[in-house]
């Protein structure tokens, strides 16, 4: 057998724990982010689209969702929301006054600080104890992943 099948065999055989493992991982940090926010009375699906306006000001609503892996319509649920909390402005694309854009409000921004410093911290506590090297590796590895993800989509 030569290696490149030997790898092959190797990152595939693991597969649905790894993803299980992700997928655990990245739930609990959900409930413990959200646990973090209440205070600021804000969630974290609602930071990561503060996150996505912030830096891409001027988003349309479908892009965001896009970008924040959420249907249209949830995208549009809670631009609103954010919008009656003052967090977010929106208005009239330059291309097309069909579509809205959005741009964070002072408010959103202070907001926006506030969170990303509790999430950062969150995510200090989470990788603490891991060796500087092995999470860039690790990093790596997942932006390799997410790169073929997307490609494959194309």
């Amino acid at each position: 057998m030569d290696s490149s099948n030997t790898r092959e065999q190797s990152v595939g055989k693991p597969i649905l724990e790894r993803l299980s493992r992700m997928k655990s991982l990245l739930q609990s940090f959900k409930v413990l982010m959200d646990e973090d926010l209440q205070p600021l009375g804000i969630t974290t699906s609602q930071l990561r689209m503060l996150w996505s306006i912030a830096e891409n000001p001027g988003i349309s609503g479908a892009k965001m969702a896009r970008l924040c892996s959420i249907t249209p319509q949830s995208g549009q649920a809670t631009l609103t929301m954010m919008e009656a909390q003052k967090w977010v402005r929106r208005r009239p694309s330059e291309a097309s006054d069909r579509v809205l854009v959005a741009e964070l409000t002072s408010k959103g921004q202070r907001l926006l600080v506030k969170a990303r410093k509790m999430a950062e911290s969150l995510d200090h506590r989470l990788w603490s104890e891991i060796d500087e090297h092995d999470l860039a590796g690790f990093d790596a590895a997942l932006r390799s992943a997410m790169e073929k993800l997307t490609r494959s989509q194309r």
